[in-house]
Formats: structure tokens, sequence, C-alpha cells
């Protein structure tokens, strides 16, 4: 019992010492990953706190049950004593009441003899039932801290899972963001060109009415000097 109750010692003091260096790590940023199984860590701390005060609460009831016994023990004894006087004092009187509290006290001795044993016994099963107690809650607590770290390195390799689909969600987001800025780069120079060829031809079509305007403005000159020629 004192050994397990040790070893329970050891696993609670190591479970505060992981709290305390998860609470610094904490305050200098850890992920949000390591901050759920800190959490998890500080839930199993305080549920063995709780598994130590269950513990001593049975310790202590044992230990007055065991008080209890013997001191009923020492009762009956110091009973069987007084018996045993008191059939002596009757003794004096007749040897028939003398024999007769003889037997009544051996009886009595006897009785209390196994009244003593019987308590004795019940409170060493008492003690046992209690240690018994005691050590399945300790097999529990350390079941159920296996369990939790159990689910804590599950929901770390999930949230990390998760990081991956996001990261992977991202590139391809990326990739996909920067196909249509390419696709609107092409279209973008697309329409410069188309806009530039329309510039352009709209510049040649400009010089080809000008030049059709001068040829126009030559003739009708020319017609004008030939009516004056004529004309004079």
């Amino acid at each position: 019992m004192k050994k397990g109750i040790f070893a329970m010692f050891i696993l609670v003091a190591s479970m505060a010492m992981v709290a305390c260096t998860s609470s610094s790590t904490v305050k200098e940023g850890a992920t949000n990953e390591e901050n759920q199984a800190l959490k998890l860590l500080e839930k199993r701390r305080e549920y063995y706190k709780a598994q130590d005060k269950e513990k001593a609460k049975l310790e202590a009831k044992a230990k007055k049950e065991e008080e209890e016994a013997r001191k009923a023990q020492e009762k009956a004894i110091e009973d069987a004593k007084k018996a045993e006087e008191e059939a002596k004092l009757q003794a004096a009187k007749t040897e028939e009441e003398n024999k007769k509290a003889e037997e009544n006290a051996r009886l009595e001795a006897a009785r209390a003899e196994e009244e003593a044993k019987k308590a004795e016994e019940e409170a060493k099963l008492q003690a046992a039932r209690a240690e018994e107690e005691a050590r399945k809650a300790q097999e529990k607590a350390i079941e159920d801290a296996k369990k939790a770290e159990e689910e804590a390195k599950l929901q770390a390799a999930k949230t990390e899972e998760e990081n991956k689909k996001a990261e992977e969600n991202a590139r391809l987001e990326a990739a996909r963001a920067e196909e249509e800025a390419k696709k609107a780069e092409e279209e973008a120079k697309l329409q410069a060109a188309r806009a530039e060829e329309e510039a352009r031809k709209a510049q040649e079509k400009a010089i080809e009415d000008a030049k059709k305007a001068e040829e126009q403005a030559k003739l009708e000159a020319l017609k004008v000097l030939e009516k004056k020629r004529k004309t004079n």
C-alpha cells in the first residue's frame, strides 16, 4: 500500500511539473495543438488531485475503523478482567458459586476473545478492502491518463491533417489565382493589341481620307483654274 501511495505521489509530482512547464510554454507562444494537449494535461492533473483526496479519505476511514476495533478489543479484554475479578469474589462465598462464576467468566472471556478476533478480522477486511479500492482507483487514474494521452495524440494528428489540407487548399487557391492573373494579363495584352491595331487602322484610314480630300481639293482647284482660264 505504501508503495502504491509513493508511486501515486511520484506520478502526481511529475504531472505538476509538466503542468508548470506547460504554462510557461503557453506564455511563450505555443501552437494551438500544444495548448490543447496542455489543457488535457491540466485536466489530468486536476483529476489526480481528486483521486488523491479520495484515496486519503479512504485511508482515514480505514484507520478510524482499525482504531475502533482496537478500542473494542481493549474494552473486551478489560471487561473480561472485570468479570474474572468478579468471579474470584464470588468464589470466596461458595465453592459452587465459585465454579459457576469461573465457568461464566471463562465463557465470557472466550466470547469476548471471539468477538475481539472477529473485530480484528473485520478491521483487517476493511483495511484490505480500502487498499483494494485505492489500488483500483490508482489503476483507473492511470488508465484514464493513458486514454487522455491517446486522445491528445489523436487530436494533434487530426489537427495536423487539417493543417495539411488547409495548406494544400491555400496552395491550390494561390495556383488558381496565379492562373487567373496570367489569363487576365493575356486578356489585357490581347485587348491592348486589338486597341493598337484599331488605332493603327484608324490612323491609316485618316491618312487615306486626308489624301483623298487633298486630291479632291486639287481637282476642284484645277476645275476652278480651268473655268477662269476659259472665261479669260
